[in-house]
Protein backbone atom coordinates (compact mmCIF):
# COMPACT_ATOMS: atom_id res chain seq x y z
CA UNK A 1 0.00 0.00 0.00
CA UNK A 2 1.36 3.40 -0.90
CA UNK A 3 0.36 6.49 1.07
CA UNK A 4 0.96 9.31 -1.36
CA UNK A 5 -1.32 12.04 -0.06
CA UNK A 6 -2.77 13.29 3.20
CA UNK A 7 -5.83 15.41 3.74
CA UNK A 8 -4.52 18.71 5.19
CA UNK A 9 -7.88 19.50 6.77
CA UNK A 10 -7.89 16.17 8.64
CA UNK A 11 -4.30 16.72 9.81
CA UNK A 12 -5.19 20.23 11.00
CA UNK A 13 -8.27 19.00 12.84
CA UNK A 14 -6.39 16.17 14.56
CA UNK A 15 -3.60 18.57 15.61
CA UNK A 16 -6.17 20.98 17.03
CA UNK A 17 -7.96 18.24 18.99
CA UNK A 18 -4.75 16.68 20.28
CA UNK A 19 -3.23 20.01 21.33
CA UNK A 20 -6.52 21.09 22.90
CA UNK A 21 -6.66 17.94 25.02
CA UNK A 22 -3.00 18.32 25.94
CA UNK A 23 -3.61 21.95 26.88
CA UNK A 24 -6.50 21.04 29.17
CA UNK A 25 -4.33 18.42 30.93
CA UNK A 26 -1.42 20.84 31.34
CA UNK A 27 -3.69 23.63 32.55
CA UNK A 28 -5.23 21.31 35.14
CA UNK A 29 -1.81 20.22 36.38
CA UNK A 30 -0.51 23.81 36.59
CA UNK A 31 -3.65 24.97 38.37
CA UNK A 32 -3.47 22.08 40.86
CA UNK A 33 0.18 22.89 41.53
CA UNK A 34 -0.66 26.54 42.06
CA UNK A 35 -3.46 25.70 44.51
CA UNK A 36 -1.17 23.36 46.46
CA UNK A 37 1.56 26.01 46.61
CA UNK A 38 -0.99 28.58 47.75
CA UNK A 39 -2.07 26.25 50.57
CA UNK A 40 1.48 25.36 51.63
CA UNK A 41 2.97 28.88 51.39
CA UNK A 42 0.20 31.48 51.16
CA UNK A 43 1.16 34.78 49.59
CA UNK A 44 4.59 33.61 48.40
CA UNK A 45 3.78 32.99 44.74
CA UNK A 46 1.19 33.98 42.18
CA UNK A 47 -2.44 33.38 43.05
CA UNK A 48 -4.32 30.56 41.33
CA UNK A 49 -6.36 33.11 39.36
CA UNK A 50 -3.19 34.72 38.00
CA UNK A 51 -1.83 31.28 37.14
CA UNK A 52 -5.07 30.43 35.34
CA UNK A 53 -4.95 33.60 33.21
CA UNK A 54 -1.29 33.19 32.23
CA UNK A 55 -1.72 29.46 31.62
CA UNK A 56 -4.76 30.04 29.42
CA UNK A 57 -2.90 32.57 27.28
CA UNK A 58 0.14 30.31 26.90
CA UNK A 59 -1.98 27.27 26.04
CA UNK A 60 -4.06 29.26 23.53
CA UNK A 61 -0.83 30.28 21.77
CA UNK A 62 0.39 26.69 21.88
CA UNK A 63 -2.82 25.43 20.28
CA UNK A 64 -2.77 28.15 17.62
CA UNK A 65 0.89 27.70 16.65
CA UNK A 66 0.80 23.91 16.89
CA UNK A 67 -2.27 23.70 14.67
CA UNK A 68 -0.61 25.99 12.12
CA UNK A 69 2.51 23.80 12.10
CA UNK A 70 0.35 20.68 11.69
CA UNK A 71 -1.46 22.24 8.73
CA UNK A 72 1.86 23.24 7.18
CA UNK A 73 3.09 19.68 7.66
CA UNK A 74 0.04 18.32 5.83
CA UNK A 75 0.69 20.54 2.82
CA UNK A 76 4.45 19.91 2.82
CA UNK A 77 3.88 16.15 3.03
CA UNK A 78 1.67 16.29 -0.05
CA UNK A 79 4.23 18.45 -1.85
CA UNK A 80 7.17 16.13 -1.13
CA UNK A 81 5.11 13.00 -1.87
CA UNK A 82 4.82 14.19 -5.48
CA UNK A 83 8.59 13.88 -5.85
CA UNK A 84 9.30 10.82 -3.70
CA UNK A 85 6.19 8.80 -4.47
CA UNK A 86 4.95 8.77 -0.90
CA UNK A 87 5.31 6.26 1.90
CA UNK A 88 5.11 2.56 1.10
CA UNK A 89 3.63 0.31 3.78
CA UNK A 90 3.39 -3.48 3.60
CA UNK A 91 0.48 -5.02 5.48
CA UNK A 92 0.18 -8.72 6.23
CA UNK A 93 -1.94 -10.94 8.42
CA UNK A 94 0.44 -13.93 8.47
CA UNK A 95 1.81 -13.95 12.02
CA UNK A 96 2.09 -17.73 12.50
CA UNK A 97 5.72 -18.24 11.45
CA UNK A 98 7.67 -14.98 11.37
CA UNK A 99 11.02 -15.33 9.66
CA UNK A 100 14.08 -14.26 11.56
CA UNK A 101 16.52 -11.68 10.30
CA UNK A 102 19.53 -14.03 10.49
CA UNK A 103 20.26 -17.37 8.83
CA UNK A 104 18.54 -20.38 10.33
CA UNK A 105 20.57 -23.34 11.58
CA UNK A 106 18.34 -26.34 10.90
CA UNK A 107 20.61 -28.75 12.88
CA UNK A 108 20.19 -26.69 16.06
CA UNK A 109 16.41 -26.73 15.69
CA UNK A 110 16.16 -30.53 15.21
CA UNK A 111 15.49 -32.19 18.62
CA UNK A 112 16.94 -35.62 17.54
Amino acid sequence: MRISETNPWAVTLMCFLFLGALGVCVLGAVLATSVILDIVAPGQGPTPSQTLVVGTVVIALEILLGTAVGCLYGFMNNYTARFSGGLEVTLTDDLDDPTSAGPRDEAALDPQ
